[in-house]
Formats: structure tokens, C-alpha cells, sequence
């Protein structure tokens, strides 16, 4: 099949992105389809011709099943005594400030919290035996409970699972779904182990159901996933692995932004990428950031994954009053039904109804297919504003600082918090709405320069296209880091062994992954495998938490190995609009807003342009912030750079 395409699904637009060898590059942008987006992706692939094609798909469907609890009746089986393990969960305070803070979420009613009674201990030598008879009273039970998904976690079981195995054998035969948590999460830390393996056993099935649609009416599509960790697999494999696809379309968007900043000639980026939900932020030094816990709707859990933050501030991000009357952006969207207000569907003020007040979006987006009513954002604004006290405007400019607050906020955490300084990162910014924020979050982390890929709203599907095949093995170590070294060399070799035999055909790529920690801590951090792992390990500490202590001992907590598979694929041929002449527009910028004329170009120009101005393109509108300019550049991209003081005043 020559034809490739990638899929994104969005909260507000679906989008796709097709290289057709006789139609050349093909692109289209539609309102995603509710409730169910695979009608939206079949839609669009009739609209653009497409029968026969590769497509890989970013999915946002385990996500809303998880977000929006939708799942199937799900219960949790633990050895006896840990019943509460989801309710007690960590001791941290999500809420420093909330003085009778809300009950941790969870999946799973306490009633439906049950124990067998069984123990292991930490060597995995057994303590107490397993009965089958129990087994199948617990079945019973489940039944009659109308359970329809079981997550089985049993203290240990990642060091010898035959407890799990003989109640996954019991439950399956009674009809029920069952997740094993040694095959999910073979890892320590039970509370963790817990919440992955019943998020895994909640969206599973729902997952499955929508790729075995999505596949049973693309009869002549070869169809691949896009995972957590930026690269694609069979359908099959997502559903057996559902929690890998948490995070599939934000990690599909850092792929295609790495693979723009190495042929840049990139090496430090840090990216934005603003949707109609979320804000979705990473920093890459050197190479693209994984990490292995995360959480979605407040449910941690562990996969191998980009490392990737996410805030809830994007374009239908609803803005309203709190109960002391200040104002808040999100995280609450309005997606694309109702939409925001300007959709005219009678929805909410939302940030992107703020922008388009100040002048700063235009009046249609998608190439046209989306008109978008000035007039009904003032009213709502006008609303909101009464309740405030301020001018229309002015609130409206207070909804846009505010979402530019939160984003920044979350590039702080990636960048600041960690020990890296923004200023010596490029910002790329993508996604609908990631330039017309970029150069105000640039400001507000001092950074200089800004990339703007040439189709910024399609980078998620493109990223889909091209991303690779890959797959993990994971082993827990528990262990001195010196006395491991030899185990971990025969254990690496045998799983490559195995992960060999499930690669597609092509040249594999191996790389190793370290979690280590000094001997008694809690918390650990993970490394690149090869030489000076200690030495290595104690500069990121110290970058990471400010002290290091050289004399003691390291413990290596776990391993990680990921085979690469770069899948065959046709080079994206870039459709970058032409800018033509000019037009002149009103709009208003700062804090109160001051209105003045700016240029607006469609496509991004070739000579610098100074900024305000505002660029439009089918996908995505650019704003060049007063103090900055802005060029095309070779690749068709955008580059932006921040003007010297004097500069800009002689400007």
C-alpha cells in the first residue's frame, strides 16, 4: 500500500494528513464526531478519496473512557488486608491548600474492593497459599455482582505470578475479563501496580471495540496505533497493552516536533502544543524525554511513555467565575459540541471567543469550513464582563493572560523545576492554537526564538504517520546496582531475543533504560544505560533535587529495553501557502488592551515581518507578538525571533 495516512483525533478537530505518490500531499481538518469519532475518520477519508492506504491513528479513546468513567463495572482482587489500597493510595496532599480535601478518585466502589487470601513475600517464596475453591466462590461472587472487568494485584506477584495466574484461569472461565497485574505492571510499589492494572482492565474493552469497528469498515486500510511512547503497533497490541494509549495523541505531536527540530539542525526544544482541550507541553535535550508514571483524571499509571505535561488550557477552554467571584480559564471545555460560543451552537465564553474579540483569530478556521461569529463571543463576553466589572475587552484580554499564565506555568515545571533553563531552548509551538500564544509564553520564560512548523495544527497526524514500530521489556531489580550489572546482561539478552521474534520486518534499534536510587529512598530516577551509570546518576540528582551523596550506595531498582523498528515510509512533501500581499485588520494587545492596525498575511511571508500581525493558514493562526518578527524559513517552517530593545522601538 503506497497510500499513508495519520489520524488525530482532537477534542474540538480530527485531523488528516495524506501522501498519495500520484495526488501528491493531501490534508483536511473536521469537527471531531460525538460520541463516536470513528465516524469522523471515516467521513474524512471519503472526503479525501482515500480507500486503500497504511493509517496509523492517534486515539483519544481510552482517554475519554477513563476521563469521562464510562468504563464497564470493574472490581479489584488483592491479597487479603490491602482492600483500601485505591483508597489510601500515596501520602501526598493533592491540594496543599483545601482543608477537607475531595476522596481520591477511583474506578472501583469500596464494595467492590475484594480479597482472596494469599501471601507472598518480598522474595516472592510463598507464605500462604492460594485455594482454588476460594477462587471459585469469588467468581460466583462477581457474577452475581454483574462485574463484567476484574483487575487481579497480589502483593508480589511480579516476582512469581502463579497466584494471579490461577485466579485469572478461575475468573476467565467464568466469563469475566480479567487484567494480571505482573503482565500489566511488573513492577514494585502496589498502590501504583493497582490503579495501572484497573485502568488497564476499565478502557480495555471499550478500546477494543472501537479499533475492532474502526478496522472491520477499513477493510483495505493497514491499521496502526499510535502508543504513549510516540511510536505505533497493531490493534491488538494497543488492547492488550490499553494503558499505553493514554497519551496516544500528544505523543504522536512530540514525534512529529522532534523529527522537525533534527532536520532544523535542533538539539534543545522545548514544545507547546495547543489544542482545544489541553495544552501539552515537553522538553527534549538531546533526545525525546521518556518517563514511565503518569496519570490521567487524577488515576496514576505506569508505561513506558514520552514525557509528556498537560494542562487544561486550550482554545475551548471555558472561562467563568469561581465562588469568590475571580476568574478561571478551564479546565472545563467546551469541545466541539456546543464549542465555544463563536461556533454558534450556543456555547460558553471560551479563550478562543476571547481571541477572536481581540482581533487576534479570524473569522474562519479550517480553510473555511468553520465560520466563526464575532458578534456571539462579544455577547457572552459581555456577560461575563458585567460580572466582573470591567469592559468587554478587557476581560476578554484577562481570559487570554490567564490561559497564557496557565501554559507557561506548565513549561515552567518541565524546564525550570528541573533544573533546565528556558533560555537556552527553542520554543516550537503547534497544534490550533500553539502560535497564537507562542511569543507571549516565550516572554514569560525569557526564551528567544520560536519554530512554527510549516502545518502546526497537523503536526499530530503527521507525527502519526511517521512514527515507528517499537516494543519494551521491563524486569524489576530490587538490588545493589554493582551486583546487578552481570544479571541485567543476560537478562537483556534473552529479552532481545523475544523481542526480535515480534518485530516487523527492518533494521532494529536498541536502547536501555536505568531506574535507579540511592539505597533507602522512596523516589528514583531513570538514566540511558552505558558507562558511568553512577557517576551519571549523581549529576542528575543533583541537577534534579539540588544534593548528591557520593558515598552511598545506589540501588537499581528496574530496567527498561526498547527495540525500534523505523517503519517504511514516503518522505511528507510540505504544502507551505504562499503569502501574498498584505491586508490590514483592527486588534488589540496587552494588559488593558490597546487597539492599532496590524497586517494580516495568508501564509507565512517571505521577508521578516514585525510584529503585531497575525498570519493565517488553513490549520492554525500564528500571532507575531509586539517586539517580535517573524520569516519563513527553508523547510517551509516559521521562524520568530525576539527583537533587541532598540530594535523595537525604532520600530
Amino acid at each position: 500500500m503506497d497510500v499513508q495516512v495519520g489520524v488525530d483525533v482532537g477534542g474540538t478537530f480530527t485531523d488528516f494528513v495524506v501522501v498519495d505518490p500520484e495526488r501528491g500531499r493531501l490534508q483536511l481538518k473536521r469537527p471531531t464526531s460525538r460520541p463516536d469519532p470513528s465516524v469522523g475518520i471515516l467521513a474524512g477519508l471519503q472526503e479525501l478519496g482515500v480507500t486503500s492506504c497504511v493509517l496509523s491513528h492517534g486515539t483519544t479513546a481510552a482517554t475519554n473512557v477513563a476521563l469521562e468513567r464510562r468504563g464497564p463495572r470493574t472490581a479489584l482482587v488483592t491479597t487479603r488486608g490491602f482492600a483500601d489500597v485505591l483508597t489510601l493510595g500515596r501520602g501526598q496532599r493533592l491540594d496543599l491548600y483545601a482543608l477537607l480535601p475531595p476522596p481520591r478518585p477511583t474506578l472501583v466502589p469500596p464494595e467492590l474492593c475484594l480479597e482472596v487470601d494469599e501471601r507472598l513475600d518480598s522474595r516472592g517464596q510463598v507464605l500462604r497459599p492460594l485455594d482454588r475453591a476460594e477462587c471459585e466462590v469469588l467468581a460466583q461472587h462477581l457474577v452475581a455482582q454483574k462485574v463484567e472487568a476484574v483487575a487481579v494485584c497480589l502483593l508480589f506477584s511480579y516476582l512469581s505470578p502463579d497466584h494471579e495466574l490461577l485466579l485469572g484461569e478461575v475468573l476467565s472461565a467464568a466469563g469475566l475479563t480479567v487484567s494480571l497485574s505482573h503482565l500489566v505492571d511488573p513492577q514494585p510499589k502496589e498502590y501504583e501496580r493497582a490503579s495501572t492494572t484497573v485502568l488497564r482492565a476499565y478502557v480495555a474493552s471499550s478500546l477494543d471495540r472501537y479499533l475492532d469497528h474502526l478496522s472491520r469498515s477499513l477493510k483495505q486500510a493497514d491499521l496502526w496505533v499510535v502508543r504513549s511512547s510516540g511510536s505505533v503497533c497493531r490493534p491488538e497490541e494497543a488492547v492488550e497493552q490499553a494503558v499505553g494509549c493514554l497519551l496516544s495523541g500528544p505523543a504522536a505531536g512530540l514525534q512529529g516536533a522532534w523529527q522537525l527540530a533534527q532536520e532544523q539542525g535542533l538539539s534543545r526544544i522545548m514544545t507547546v502544543d495547543v489544542g482545544g482541550t489541553s495544552t501539552d507541553v515537553a522538553l527534549c535535550d538531546g533526545s525525546l524525554p521518556y518517563l514511565v508514571e503518569s496519570s490521567v483524571g487524577g488515576l496514576p499509571f505506569r508505561c513506558a511513555q514520552t514525557d509528556i505535561q498537560t494542562v487544561g488550557a486550550g482554545g475551548g477552554s471555558i472561562a467563568s467565575l469561581d465562588a469568590a467571584g475571580l476568574l478561571q480559564v478551564g479546565p472545563r471545555s467546551a469541545g466541539s459540541q456546543p464549542g465555544p460560543a463563536c461556533y454558534g451552537q450556543g456555547g460558553p465564553a471560551t479563550v478562543t471567543d476571547a481571541l477572536l474579540a481581540l482581533g487576534r483569530l479570524p473569522e474562519q478556521l479550517a480553510g473555511g469550513r468553520l465560520k466563526l461569529d464575532r458578534q456571539a463571543s462579544l455577547r457572552v463576553l459581555e456577560e461575563l464582563s458585567v460580572q466582573m466589572h470591567l469592559p468587554v475587552l478587557e476581560t476578554a484580554a484577562a481570559i487570554v493572560a490567564l490561559a497564557e499564565h496557565n501554559m507557561a506555568q506548565a513549561l515552567r515545571l518541565i524546564s525550570l523545576e528541573r533544573g533546565y533553563d528556558p533560555r537556552l531552548f527553542v520554543l516550537m509551538a503547534f497544534g490550533g492554537g500553539g502560535a497564537s500564544h507562542a511569543t507571549a509564553l516565550a516572554e514569560q520564560l525569557g526564551m528567544k526564538r520560536i519554530l512554527v512548523p510549516a502545518h502546526p495544527g497537523l503536526l499530530c497526524a503527521q507525527g502519526a504517520m511517521l512514527a515507528p514500530w517499537q516494543a519494551e521489556e521491563q524486569r524489576a531489580w530490587l538490588t545493589g546496582l554493582a551486583e546487578a550489572e552481570s544479571e541485567v546482561r543476560s537478562w537483556a539478552a534473552e529479552a532481545r531475543r523475544r523481542l526480535k521474534r515480534k518485530a516487523p520486518s527492518g533494521k532494529l534499534s536498541w536502547t536501555q533504560q536505568w531506574e535507579i536510587r540511592y539505597q533507602g529512598q522512596g523516589s528514583s530516577l531513570w538514566l540511558p544505560g552505558g558507562a558511568r551509570l553512577s557517576e551519571r546518576f549523581h549529576a542528575l540528582h543533583l541537577r534534579r533535587f539540588g544534593y548528591q551523596r557520593i558515598h552511598q550506595a545506589l540501588e537499581l531498582v528496574s530496567t527498561l529495553l526498547r527495540a525500534k523498528v523505523d517503519r517504511p515510509r514516503a518522505e511528507v512533501p510540505t504544502l507551505s501557502p504562499a503569502s501574498n500581499s498584505p491586508t490590514e485588520s483592527q486588534a488589540y494587545w496587552g494588559l488593558p488592551p490597546q487597539p492599532g492596525k496590524i497586517r494580516v498575511f495568508q501564509g507565512y511571508p517571505e521577508e521578516w515581518v514585525t510584529g503585531p500581525a497575525r498570519l493565517e493558514t488553513m490549520d492554525g493562526t500564528v500571532w507575531i507578538g509586539a517586539g517580535w518578527r517573524a520569516q519563513r524559513v527553508g523547510n517551509g517552517g516559521l521562524t520568530m525571533e525576539s527583537l533587541p530593545l532598540e530594535e523595537e522601538h525604532a520600530e
